[in-house]
């Protein structure tokens, strides 16, 4: 097996633990619901592996986490639907194993996120969420502004203020999956 690319021993700042681990519990009303640090405790999985290197980041990721999960930014069934449409184009396999549990909460179900997994808009969705799941899968892969056909089509199915708070998900789990993505040992315990 490799060793992880980032030890928690070599971290600058063991406080970054404590921090992330009492913004969790925060976030979730109590311990996670899933997985995040190794079950020898030697290193952190998915995101908080490489965050953990740079101590200063820490409190504002949770910052911007804690503001994403604010449902007065976004409806909950769109956010998890925008952040599921961001799984369906990239590979992140910690994202999707987290979020199964998040989605289900909000009432999404298997088939549904099953359907999204796949990159298919899930069945039973408003308008609005199906919009949100399809900017989950488009803001992440722009290579230049947006064209006026996806605008039109989002401005007309959701506010301005919901369509920015979709995008500011998006944007946030866009960070989430490139520090999953240079971490690279998040499969292995899927």
């Amino acid at each position: 097996m490799k060793s992880s690319r980032f030890p928690f021993s070599e971290a600058p700042a063991s406080e970054a633990k404590d921090v992330m681990e009492q913004a969790l519990i925060s976030m979730h009303g109590g311990p996670p619901p899933f997985q995040w640090i190794e079950a020898d405790g030697k290193s952190m999985l998915g995101c908080y592996a490489p965050l953990c290197y740079t101590p200063v980041f820490v409190n504002q990721f949770f910052t911007l986490a804690k503001t994403i999960y604010d449902n007065s930014l976004v409806k909950p069934r769109n956010r998890e639907f925008a952040i599921l449409g961001l799984t369906s184009v990239l590979d992140v396999p910690y994202i999707v194993y987290c979020h199964r549990g998040a989605a289900a909460k909000v009432g999404v179900t298997d088939e549904q996120y099953d359907e999204a997994r796949r990159g298919q808009v899930p069945s039973g969705l408003s308008e609005e969420e199906a919009m949100a799941y399809r900017l989950g899968q488009i803001l992440p892969t722009l290579k230049g502004h947006m064209d006026d056909a996806t605008w039109q089509e989002a401005s007309c199915k959701m506010d301005k203020a919901e369509l920015v708070g979709v995008l500011h998900t998006v944007a946030g789990y866009r960070w989430v999956a490139m520090l999953e993505q240079v971490n690279g040992l998040y499969s292995r315990t899927m």
